[in-house]
């Protein structure tokens, strides 16, 4: 649904497009699953070991986030999704046309955006196939 904006030359930045914009490729969704499923997670259980003393907990633990390390705006990712696909990216969606569109609630979403940091999933040794948009856009689009 996306990408049709963009095929006929009419994608842009939603808002100001400063807001943050966190992505992944689904290669790389699925390299966390696979490598956080592979870690050793086993952990101290009840009745092993003496009194006292615990196992030491080796492998994944905790939530992994599951973005890009790219810390990218929606600006940003418009910016590259047009290259990638070689297509202008001139026009922008006004604020108050997605909140007449959408709803404030939902607007709020793309408007605003949340920064997220893979901070445990980089920590946990995870290695990136696609770290950055260029790189995943192009994959993705093929240009």
């Amino acid at each position: 649904m996306m990408l049709w904006p963009f095929w006929l030359g009419l994608g842009g930045p939603l808002g100001s497009g400063r807001q943050p914009f966190p992505w992944i490729h689904v290669s790389d969704l699925a390299g966390i699953i696979a490598h956080a499923l592979q870690q050793d997670n086993r952990g101290p259980r009840q009745g092993e070991g003496e009194k006292g003393e615990e196992e030491e907990v080796v492998g994944v633990q905790g939530i992994l986030n599951g973005v890009a390390p790219a810390d990218d705006t929606n600006a940003d990712f418009v910016r590259a999704l047009g290259g990638a696909m070689g297509r202008p990216t001139l026009l922008s969606m006004p604020g108050f046309a997605l909140n007449a569109t959408l709803g404030r609630e939902r607007a709020v979403i793309l408007l605003e955006g949340q920064r997220v940091v893979p901070e445990r999933t980089l920590a946990s040794g995870y290695v990136y196939r696609y770290p950055d948009l260029h790189s995943a856009l192009n994959e993705i689009v093929g240009s």
